[in-house]
């Protein structure tokens, strides 16, 4: 499936970049218009042995834009550590691919997208596949500048197009992020994410419908296209397992490091958000 996907998402670009009539401008096309990077590694409090750290790193491109229109490819793994075998423990690899169309209307982004994710056990027996793919559409952007802070938001919903060893059918997403002040130093900030899925009770190993939510606060630092947040965050968590049911209530402490010089969101925008590549 990897395969695949990174094949589609490299030949689609290059096929319409091959294809554009020759009516458009030369400045109305760009190949490989921004890339993004990014780091992340939060301790779990409490912590258990199966979960102690949770880390990500990923990063992604625009491959193409064509007027105010632009192909994207993102790619993440988040690898969840214990220490259950050893002291640094990886037990636990989400793989996360995503391939879509950003479209820019007025200050907001339409995001038509592919998404595909893949759960694996590390270094364990594994009797069970279990990944899915989503068909959506993501709205987000700023909020109006005459709020007295600087505001962000995410709203996406997404349908399964295939599921194995999970039922999930709907996935509805929103994200709010709040820049409390602009200092010269830095941003505190505030952000709260909630993910609500629906869930066929005759497949997979799910329980049934589940409410995912994660409120964070922090300090933002911004140096061009550099970013840094440091953060506290408090999380609700279902499917913490990958062939197992069972949910988590946590807390977490950690970073993100971040590279996004000029990209769709802009150098301000959060680490992460869902309209940088």
């Amino acid at each position: 499936m990897h395969s695949r996907f990174v094949a589609w998402a490299v030949a689609s670009p290059a096929a319409l970049l091959l294809a554009l009539p020759a009516a458009v401008g030369a400045g109305d096309v760009e190949l490989l218009p921004d890339v993004t990077l990014q780091l992340a590694g939060a301790a779990y409090v409490p912590p258990e042995d199966a979960f102690v750290w949770d880390t990500s790193n990923g990063g992604g491109a625009g491959l193409l834009r064509v007027k105010a229109a632009t192909a994207y490819l993102t790619a993440d793994v988040e690898t969840i550590l214990g220490r259950e075998r050893r002291e640094f423990d990886a037990n636990q690899a989400n793989y996360h691919l995503e391939g879509g169309l950003r479209i820019r209307y007025g200050r907001q982004l339409v995001i038509p997208f592919f998404h595909h994710v893949s759960r694996h056990v590390v270094d364990r027996p594994k009797t069970q596949l279990v990944d899915w793919n989503l068909v959506g559409v993501r709205v987000t952007g700023p909020l109006p500048a005459s709020l007295p802070v600087a505001a962000r938001y995410a709203a996406s919903v997404a349908r399964t197009v295939h599921t194995r060893g999970v039922g999930y059918q709907w996935e509805l997403v929103g994200v709010l992020d709040v820049e409390l002040a602009r200092l010269s130093w830095g941003s505190p900030y505030l952000r709260a994410d909630a993910r609500f899925v629906t869930v066929d009770p005759q497949a997979g190993l799910d329980a049934g419908d589940f409410l995912d939510f994660l409120g964070q606060g922090g300090l933002r630092f911004v140096r061009g296209g550099r970013n840094l947040e440091l953060f506290a965050a408090y999380e609700h968590r279902n499917d913490v397992f990958v062939i197992l049911p069972g949910a988590r209530d946590r807390a977490l402490f950690g970073l993100r490091i971040g590279f996004a010089p000029g990209g769709s969101a802009g150098p301000t925008a959060p680490i992460g958000w869902p309209d940088q590549p």
